[in-house]
């Protein structure tokens, strides 16, 4: 158990400061409670009793401990905005996260001399793709991949080098790539994955690239390029990843690739064991990576199959969004992790904003939407509230987007980048849409508004002021600052649940 923070005395089904509706509990008797409901009986914690916000706060500050703590016998964590109890296969999974156990680097029972020859080759064309020298012999190159347990003459691999270059458990289907005109229907090709899966990744390259995907001729200013429907460093990463992430204990639910689509233009990979309990589908992006089976992932980078540490799934965010696609469809379902990237025909013309998926992002929100302020791309891009801020900021500073007003927290596309994105600005706005976007920026800027300050803000009569601004108190934009009625009424941006970080202040 890590430790931290629980509150007693808020309620939760409320927010702000209504929610703190304090406690009177004793404090002898909230320790003895705790003591008796956890398992191990647990008192490394000590209470604080807080009055700074109003109610009385009990603030329990819970030590780290060396073994997981069980409430009333049953296993909890964190998922999202919940506490979840945990059961099965994901109390198993958990366990073994916060224990450091890694599968693939447990012994396989297999010898080198049990590798197979054209798993080696393999491995070895996979790892001139590093650019480095080519190892001199099977047992190096095993070496350099991490896979070997011991020096003997014949050492022993890992399940990390077993499944990879050996015939590891050869009555397991361990991945399955269809291709197919529709999902459900029969594959126009069906490629069976049984261990050495490097044989498995070369083949399905193959398939991927010259049948599923091939490319297709675009023209870019006076440049042919050649794209796939679907880009390729994202659907080579959808797959590799799940080979890398996958639960192996799960050994009778093989990963499945679907390439469909006549021509084929969606790739969707379904793999065992879902996520790490630590890990949320909403941050994947904001989240460093975690890998399940660490030696194999250690082992796919060294053959320059997998990319290094980190960087993958901002692979496929930044190679989608970049040619015109929606960004990959990431869920959960039933034990399984789907990843889901919806290609079609390629449309360059994001392609100048490279780099950060969220500058991409933060791009498209604004062929759709205008004015785009950091809290609703914090959203989509996974970041926090300051950083995305400083994309927005960034951005200014290279001339795509300009502020609405001096000083505010919203951006539009400069005429500029309006008018090489062409026809790909889609949105169209309301007169009282625009008015609202207005009010907001000068909201960033001064502490409220009044009704006769925005009609000089906005030009309008002040009954069109009054509509604007009681559309945007009923949609929750902004809210009174002081009393609601009167001559003096005025109006200010809705204060936060909680105070604002460094980073985003």
């Amino acid at each position: 158990m890590r430790g931290g923070l629980l509150v007693v005395g808020v309620a939760d089904d409320r927010s702000g400061p209504d929610a703190l509706v304090g406690s009177h509990l004793d404090l002898d008797w909230l320790k003895e409670r705790i003591w008796a409901l956890t398992t191990p009986n647990y008192s490394g914690f000590f209470i604080e009793e807080v009055t700074t916000f109003g109610p009385r706060l009990y603030f329990i500050n819970v030590e780290p401990a060396l073994e997981e703590i069980r409430a009333g016998d049953k296993l909890r964590t964190r998922h999202g905005k919940r506490c979840v109890e945990l059961t099965g296969d994901a109390a198993r999974r958990f366990l073994e996260a916060r224990r450091g156990f890694d599968w693939s680097a447990e012994p396989s029972g297999m010898r080198l001399s049990e590798a197979d020859p054209k798993a080696i080759e393999t491995a070895m064309r996979f790892y001139r793709q590093r650019g480095d020298t080519t190892p001199p012999s099977g047992r190096e190159l095993a070496s350099r991949m991490g896979v070997l347990l011991d020096d003997g003459d014949d050492p022993e691999l890992n399940r990390a080098g077993a499944l990879l270059l050996a015939r590891f458990e050869p009555r397991v289907v361990q991945a399955q790539l269809l291709i197919t005109d529709v999902e459900g229907r029969p594959a126009r090709n069906d490629l069976v994955g049984w261990a050495p899966l490097v044989l498995f990744l070369e083949e399905a390259d193959r398939l991927l690239d010259d049948v599923a995907f091939p490319v297709i001729p675009v023209v870019v200013g006076l440049t042919r390029r050649e794209l796939r429907p679907v880009p390729r460093p994202a659907y080579r990463e959808a797959l590799v990843n799940a080979v890398m992430h996958r639960d192996y204990q799960l050994d009778r639910q093989p990963i499945y690739a679907i390439a469909s689509g006549s021509p084929a233009d969606s790739f969707k990979v379904r793999s065992p064991g879902g996520l790490l309990p630590v890990v949320s589908v909403d941050r994947l992006l904001a989240t460093p990576s975690r890998p399940r089976n660490e030696a194999l992932a250690h082992a796919l980078w060294a053959i320059a199959v997998a990319e290094r540490q980190g960087v993958g799934i901002k692979t496929m965010y930044r190679t989608m969004l970049r040619e015109g696609h929606d960004a990959p469809e990431i869920v959960e379902d039933n034990g399984e992790l789907i990843v889901r990237l919806a290609g079609g025909i390629p449309d360059v013309g994001l392609r100048a904003f490279e780099g950060d998926p969220a500058v991409v992002i933060a791009i498209r929100a604004l062929l759709h939407d205008t004015p785009l302020r950091p809290e609703r791309l914090a959203v989509a891009a996974q970041r926090t509230v300051g950083e995305a801020f400083k994309t927005l900021g960034a951005l200014q500073a290279a001339g795509a987007v300009e502020r609405l007003l001096d000083g505010s927290r919203s951006f539009r596309l400069t005429a500029d980048a309006r008018a090489q994105l062409g026809h790909r600005v889609a949105y169209g706005r309301s007169t009282l849409e625009e008015h609202a976007s207005l009010v907001l920026a000068y909201l960033d800027q001064h502490a409220d508004i009044s009704r006769q300050q925005a009609v000089q803000l906005l030009g309008v009569e002040p009954r069109t002021a009054s509509r604007v601004l009681g559309k945007m108190l009923d949609g929750g934009n902004i809210e009174y600052s002081g009393p609601p009625r009167g001559r003096n009424v005025r109006y200010r941006l809705p204060v936060p649940e909680s105070a604002p970080s460094d980073e985003e202040a």
